[in-house]
């Protein structure tokens, strides 16, 4: 696996683990209950939490926007090839199709900038609760094990993030753009795949074997022709 195809896949071990480690913190924040709430603290949370949760829904609103967009590409891309028509009906289908293709990468840049802005909101929420979680040194007896493991939960977030952010720094802006695109586009949110032998264990597909060399020689990762996931080689 070429180091910039291993960059991508550590990226995507950072994502997950940082949704494992905030899914944690929310769960232990809903068994302190109230009474571990700092007043202050806890309106500053929900602001925060209301901007992330606007923010999401614009990026869910992109990403539907975008997948009725594909399912019309395919649709007219699927009547186009099939040859059914008169040449002006076809001629029809090819400009409107270039049209909707010339939509989707508008779509995907505005997507893209909301994932940005997605993520701003997301860093800001996590200053916040960081700033509350120092005001959890009064708890009782029997939360001081919850607040110890949000703490430590906490911290471990925001040093993956810390070591997320470096990581995009480093990594080429066409790799990045690359995952974040892919995230946005796949129906699960899984941006990379094994490719074990030929097949993408993304969507279990068997790609050609030319495709499957050449993701197992290139230096930028290489989508899966069938369902676009980033293809890692393990062990390669």
């Amino acid at each position: 696996m070429s180091e910039r195809a291993r960059a991508v896949w550590n990226l995507w071990r950072m994502d997950s683990e940082i949704q494992q480690v905030e899914s944690r913190i929310t769960q232990l924040t809903s068994q302190l209950g109230d009474q571990v709430k700092v007043k202050a603290g806890d309106i500053a949370i929900r602001r925060a939490k209301d901007s992330v949760a606007q923010a999401l829904s614009r990026q869910r609103d992109r990403e539907f926007e975008l997948a009725q967009l594909e399912a019309r590409i395919k649709e007219l891309d699927t009547r186009l090839w099939s040859g059914k028509g008169s040449p002006r009906e076809l001629e029809m289908l090819r400009v409107e199709l270039d049209r909707e293709r010339s939509r989707r990468n508008g779509i995907e840049e505005q997507t893209l900038g909301v994932m940005e802005a997605t993520e701003r909101t997301q860093r800001d929420l996590v200053r916040v609760e960081s700033a509350v979680a120092t005001a959890l040194a009064s708890l009782q007896a029997g939360n001081i094990q919850r607040v110890a493991e949000r703490t430590s939960a906490t911290s471990r977030r925001d040093a993956l993030t810390a070591d997320r952010l470096s990581l995009v720094e480093g990594m080429p802006p066409e790799d990045a753009e690359a995952y974040n695109r892919q995230r946005v586009k796949s129906s699960d949110g899984v941006p990379v795949a094994e490719l074990s032998g030929s097949q993408c264990q993304g969507c279990r597909t068997d790609i050609p074997s030319g495709d499957a060399q050449r993701a197992r020689r290139a230096e930028a990762p290489f989508p899966c022709p069938s369902c676009g996931r980033l293809l890692f080689i393990p062990n390669a």
